[in-house]
């Protein structure tokens, strides 16, 4: 069961999340974030999305895809002075596994009876060189787990004194929440970081992808 949500900082955005299916039981699950808040970097949002859209098909796993888009948005990126990151997974509910690859992204959550593990890959954000190898990992899921992707609006939103919400945070907030659907852990998280920042707005665009195996 999948639920997700993008809240802009501002009446433009610079995240980005999609899914692809690819026949009933596989799934792509993309999550990006673009440096800037400004009308060029949601442009350049908008960019990324029709050109992975584009490719999507093509891509024969989620490292070569991100090798892919470095390649095709390098230009535009470093002329606009700006990069993205990205998260890029594919699920397979056949086998149970998740192949992942990460483009400089905040490292997405996976808990697991309880317990907390950031699943990390190694790459480069997109836009600084050419030719970046990204690495692919692999994970077998199992039923009651629950993955977070997120972007770090999340983490670095800051209360009145100064101080981030931080990923320990994050995972007590979760862990507490193992047992409800992904609608209301996102309703709820949200809930909880604008509460933490106020009564300041929230500075940065907030992403969340929640999904739980059944």
């Amino acid at each position: 069961r999948i639920a997700s949500r993008c809240v802009p900082a501002t009446h433009v955005g610079g995240d980005y999340y999609d899914f692809f299916r690819r026949g009933d039981q596989v799934v792509d699950l993309v999550m990006a974030d673009v440096s800037g808040h400004s009308v060029g970097a949601a442009l350049i949002m908008v960019e990324t999305r029709s050109v992975l859209r584009a490719q999507i098909t093509e891509s024969g796993s989620a490292s070569d895809l991100l090798r892919l888009l470095n390649e095709l948005l390098y230009d535009d990126l470093t002329g606009a002075e700006l990069f993205i990151t990205m998260f890029c997974a594919r699920y397979d509910s056949a086998t149970g596994t998740l192949r992942y690859a990460n483009a400089g992204h905040t490292r997405p959550l996976l808990f697991r009876a309880g317990t907390p593990t950031e699943l990390d890959a190694e790459g480069l954000i997109l836009g600084v060189e050419r030719g970046v190898v990204f690495e692919e990992q692999c994970i077998a899921l199992q039923t009651g787990d629950l993955l977070f992707i997120y972007t770090d609006g999340i983490i670095e939103a800051e209360n009145a004194e100064g101080e981030l919400f931080g990923i320990p945070r994050l995972c007590a907030l979760l862990g507490a929440m193992l047992e409800l659907e992904p609608e209301v852990v996102i309703e709820k998280v949200l809930s909880e970081v604008s509460a933490y920042a106020w009564p300041n707005p929230l500075q940065d665009d907030i992403s969340m992808v929640v999904m739980k195996v059944a």
